[in-house]
C-alpha cells in the first residue's frame, strides 16, 4: 500500500476546460412531502426545452389552513438546497391550497431570498394567467379540498374578477388521498359541474390530482378547455423565462402558438 503522498507523485495531472451551462430553461421547483403526482408530471411535460431542479419541504397533510399555513416555515430553506452553484431561471413552488393560503407574494418572496432577481410562480397564479390567456371570464372548480380551502379560493376568483359558474368539492381530508381519485371520478364530477351553468373553461385544482394525462379527453368530452395545476404552473414559468411551450397531447393551454 502506497502513501498519499505516493499516490500524488503518481498520478498523471489533467487539466480540463468548463462547458457553459445547457441552453435550456432551468426550474427550481419546490414540492411538498406530501405530493406523489408533481414531479412524474413535469418529466411529461419538460421534454427537451427544460431542465428542473428539485427539492422537498414538510406537510402534514392535514387539509386545514392551518397546516397549509405552517408550509411556509421551511420553504426557504427548502428552495436555498436547490442546486447549490447552478443559476435557475425561474422558481416555482407546488402546492396550489398553500398558495391561496400563504399568499403569492409571500411564496415568491420565500422562493427567491436565496435566489434573487428571478421570476417565480405556484400553481394558483399561474392558473390565473391561464384563465386570462385563455380569455375565460366564467371558471368552474373541481375541487378535492374541504370547504375550509374551497372558501379562499372561490373569494379570490370573485375578487379578481371572475365568474365562478360551479364549483365541485370532493371534501378529501389528507392531501395523499387526492392523488388516488380515479379518472372517472374526475368525469362524474365535471360532468356535475358544468351541467350546472355555461363555463368558459374547467378548473381541477391541486398538484397531487392525477389528472394531467386525462386533460384532452376531459376537453374533448366537455367541449372546453380544462387546466389543471401542474400544467398551468409549467406553462406559466417557461412563459416567464420567455419561452413558448409546446407539449402536444396535455390539453389547449400547452398548444398556444402565441
Amino acid at each position: 500500500m502506497i502513501t498519499e503522498q505516493e499516490l500524488k507523485a503518481l498520478e498523471i495531472p489533467l487539466s480540463h476546460e468548463q462547458s457553459p451551462r445547457p441552453e435550456k430553461v432551468h426550474i427550481g421547483l419546490v414540492q411538498l412531502s406530501t405530493d406523489h403526482t408533481l414531479e412524474t408530471d413535469w418529466s411529461k411535460l419538460i421534454g427537451t426545452s427544460a431542465l428542473f431542479f428539485s427539492t422537498r419541504v414538510y406537510y402534514s397533510s392535514i387539509m386545514t389552513r392551518d397546516a397549509l399555513n405552517a408550509i411556509a416555515e421551511g420553504i426557504a430553506q427548502s428552495a436555498g438546497l436547490i442546486a447549490t452553484g447552478l443559476s435557475m431561471d425561474v422558481m416555482a413552488f407546488g402546492c396550489t391550497s398553500a398558495s391561496l393560503s400563504i399568499g403569492s407574494d409571500k411564496i415568491e418572496e420565500l422562493l427567491t431570498r436565496n435566489h434573487p432577481g428571478i421570476p417565480a410562480t405556484n400553481p394558483w397564479t399561474a392558473a390565473k394567467a391561464a384563465f386570462r390567456r385563455l380569455n375565460a371570464e366564467k371558471v368552474s372548480v373541481y375541487s378535492p379540498y374541504p370547504t375550509e380551502v374551497n372558501y379562499p379560493l372561490y373569494r379570490e376568483l370573485l375578487e379578481e374578477g371572475f365568474d365562478v359558474p360551479a364549483i365541485g368539492a370532493l371534501r378529501i381530508q389528507n392531501d395523499t388521498d387526492i392523488t388516488s381519485v380515479s379518472f372517472q371520478s374526475m368525469v362524474d364530477g365535471a360532468e356535475q359541474i358544468l351541467d350546472r351553468a355555461k363555463t368558459d373553461v374547467l378548473f381541477m385544482s391541486c398538484t397531487n390530482l392525477r389528472v394531467l394525462d386525462h386533460i384532452e379527453q376531459l376537453e374533448s368530452l366537455f367541449g372546453i378547455p380544462v387546466i389543471c395545476s401542474n400544467q398551468a404552473m409549467y406553462w406559466h414559468a417557461m412563459t416567464l423565462a420567455g419561452k413558448l411551450p409546446q407539449c402536444t397531447g396535455f390539453g389547449r393551454l400547452l398548444n398556444l402558438r402565441s
